[in-house]
């Protein structure tokens, strides 16, 4: 697949929301971040967004490209955020800033984020708290949109991804923090669009069908088809489906977002829940690195068998500790640039020619 490298494909992501009516300096923010979710492989969070969600959002008045995040820090025990419904990723940026100063001070932070309209790729928040030195805990809810999962034993659409974040400072002792960030889905919804715009099939272990077989065709998926199974799929669904409940009911009360059966579904508008706690108040960032390469290297001694499936998100000859993954992907792509299909490209060249941009999503 050809690639691109990550400087040339985050300018031209800037021009393209600055094409939207967005800031240039908010343009330059947001394009970082959907360019480092490209860079550490998870595309589905990446720039096709402009053009896959945002630009309907903001043609529709979803979200308002010229929004800034409130933050209301009266409370050092309680900050409240509120994005206004701009770019998410200004308040999660915004949140994360907020927090790291209050629990430098106290110890602890707590975070409620309404009207986030789309905080984009979780675990950048968790890498964000982590480099700071902080652990980070996410529950995040869609604010009434995005109806794309079922609950064990139906396949009626009636939760969201609802995802959940964790994030361990390592101090060093790894190049890299240890963050787990996932959807309380099989996968993110994000995941199967990006497969509908690269003209890909759907995994079978991805859906359910009222008649109990999976949506192969992703185009299907996205015009209504079937829906999503909870994270544990067809024999475990009932432990995703509990952390579903718990990020919608967490995320809409501490929040201040509302929770589905409460009003009619509409666009997304993450409301969250972000804690951050110093793991130094409890113990020392030596006993942090001894405890994270003890870790680390008992993992490294797992026997693995090539008779056993791996997953796909595995990478390597061995368990990797959540968030390596992310980063040997990021360090290659930085050096080799950024596989982007011809679709993709197809489809934000078509939005930049719509706009009147004078930019070509080329390949190369």
């Amino acid at each position: 697949m050809p690639r691109i490298d990550p400087a040339r494909l985050e300018a031209g992501a800037t021009v393209l929301l600055e094409a939207l009516g967005t800031p240039t300096d908010a343009a330059a923010q947001v394009a970082a971040s959907l360019v480092d979710a490209d860079c550490c492989g998870h595309g589905s969070h990446g720039v096709v967004r402009i053009a896959t969600m945002y630009a309907q959002m903001v043609d529709e008045g979803d979200l308002n490209p010229t929004a800034t995040p409130t933050v209301d820090d009266a409370d050092p025990g309680a900050i409240r955020v509120d994005g206004n419904r701009g770019f998410g990723q200004l308040t999660g940026r915004a949140a994360v800033d907020a927090a790291v100063s209050v629990a430098a001070d106290r110890g602890t932070a707590t975070v409620g984020i309404k009207n986030g309209a789309h905080l984009g790729r979780i675990g950048e928040w968790a890498e964000r708290a982590a480099s700071e030195g902080f652990a980070f805990i996410a529950f995040v809810n869609t604010g009434l949109a995005g109806r794309t999962v079922t609950v064990p034993g139906s396949a009626e659409r009636l939760l969201s991804t609802n995802p959940i974040a964790v994030g361990v400072p390592t101090f060093g002792a790894v190049s890299h923090p240890v963050v787990l960030d996932i959807a309380t889905s099989q996968v993110a919804h994000g995941k199967v669009t990006k497969r509908s715009v690269e003209g890909k099939p759907t995994p079978p272990a991805w859906t359910v069908t009222e008649n109990g077989d999976s949506v192969a065709d992703a185009d299907a998926f996205e015009g209504g088809t079937g829906a999503l199974l909870p994270l544990g799929g067809r024999s475990a669904g009932h432990k995703g489906f509990g952390l579903a409940v718990l990020a919608e009911l967490l995320a809409g009360v501490v929040g201040g977002g509302e929770v589905f059966g409460e009003a009619t579904p509409g666009s997304v508008n993450n409301a969250a829940a972000f804690v951050l706690i110093d793991p130094a108040r409890f113990t020392s960032r030596d006993r942090i690195r001894e405890a994270v390469t003890t870790f680390d290297n008992y993992l490294a001694e797992a026997t693995l068998s090539p008779a056993i499936e791996r997953p796909d998100a595995m990478d390597g000859d061995r368990p990797l500790l959540p968030g390596a993954p992310e980063h040997r992907t990021r360090e290659r792509r930085e050096r080799e640039g950024i596989p982007v299909d011809e679709r993709t490209i197809e489809v934000l060249s078509a939005l930049a020619a719509d706009r009147g941009v004078g930019i070509e999503f080329s390949l190369g």
